[in-house]
């Protein structure tokens, strides 16, 4: 930026000087009723929503109902394991093989 000394005839820069009535203008917005103590320093910072007390209550209130709701829901659609039913016992006797007798395996060129 160009320093401008305003008794040098330079006429000042149209953004430094929009710049500088803006500032100048919140300044004087700003009173002493607006300003506040500084707060002291605290043990732990915590990260807050500014919500107001009754949003956190309703919302507290919503989170609880859908936890009751799904509490039902799980319940009523619980099914206890029943016992499965004994298994089927093979009823077939084996058939007896003679000793040293070749079985012949598909694709294994024992049939012809």
């Amino acid at each position: 930026m160009i320093e401008h000394d305003h008794g040098s005839g330079l006429p000042p820069d149209p953004l430094e000087q929009r710049l500088s009535d803006a500032l100048r203008a919140r300044t004087d917005s700003v009173g002493l009723s607006d300003l506040r103590p500084a707060a002291p320093p605290s043990s732990h910072a915590r990260f807050r929503l500014p919500v107001s007390r009754p949003v956190r209550r309703a919302v507290l209130l919503l989170v609880l109902a859908a936890v009751v709701v799904g509490v039902l829901f799980v319940s009523a659609h619980w099914e206890r394991p029943t016992q499965a039913p004994p298994a089927n016992v093979p009823t077939a006797p084996p058939t007896p093989t003679t000793p040293g007798a070749v079985t012949a395996s598909p694709g294994s060129g024992l049939d012809r």
